[in-house]
């Protein structure tokens, strides 16, 4: 997560310079209006992440979305969209022997909807033609059809999504921006009783257990980063 402490960290020392703005005469500012409040955006970027502790979660792939913004004052602004990502993730044989329960990745798509919340560090002004923020993501995301080859039972479904952001938009004059965008996806994967059982091909003995859920929770709130690239155009 390194990179998205440095996107932080980025996004604060603009704040901080934006701080100085009063004093500068206005003809040799650094500072300028941004004068649309309504864009389209489309945007492309990496959904990474471990898939969880139980790898079975989905990761690693390429995300494709769509969205509309509409700045409701100088600092607030509410995004409405969707997005496509074509990640992998782990069939984990529950019967199987330890060594070899964890299958081969295999393609898992994934659908979403979502809304966001998003605050212009910045207020309604760019400094250097630079727009940072911060915000937040809600939505719904739905995983691809579990494949018959996955015989313990996990089905990722439907879920509910929370997703912290912070990123900064390149003003491309008044009509198009470009940005990046630093994001962490909240989502809960829930695993089947089988996980929670001793395999038939290895089963435990005494205290040795080789459960593939040692834990015995039936569900966990996993993180799945990503970093996107936008471009927006004004309407």
């Amino acid at each position: 997560m390194r990179w998205f402490l440095l996107v932080v960290l980025m996004m604060m020392g603009a704040v901080s310079a934006a701080s100085a703005q009063v004093g500068y005469d206005p003809a040799n500012s650094p500072y300028h209006d941004i004068l649309h409040g309504r864009y389209l955006e489309l945007t492309a970027g990496r959904i990474l992440g471990s898939g969880g502790t139980i790898p079975v979660g989905p990761r690693d792939g390429t995300a494709f979305g769509a969205r509309v913004d509409f700045r409701a004052k100088n600092t607030i602004q509410i995004s409405f969209g969707g997005w496509y990502a074509n990640t992998v993730r782990n069939i984990v044989d529950a019967d199987d022997s330890v060594a070899t329960r964890v299958k081969p990745a295999i393609p898992h798509h994934l659908y979403a909807g979502e809304i966001a919340l998003q605050f212009n560090l910045t207020g309604g002004k760019t400094w250097h033609d630079v727009a940072p923020f911060v915000g937040v993501g809600l939505g719904a995301v739905r995983g691809q059809k579990t494949p018959p080859a996955d015989t313990s039972g996990y089905v990722f479904g439907t879920k509910l999504f929370f997703a912290p952001f912070v990123g900064g938009r390149l003003m491309l004059g008044q009509r198009a921006f470009l940005k990046l965008e630093a994001k962490a996806y909240f989502w809960s994967l829930k695993y089947p009783v089988s996980y929670t059982e001793e395999p038939s091909k290895q089963p435990g003995t005494g205290d040795v257990i080789n459960a593939v859920n040692v834990s015995g929770r039936r569900s966990q709130y996993v993180p799945v980063p990503a970093l996107n690239l936008g471009f927006g155009y004004a309407f």
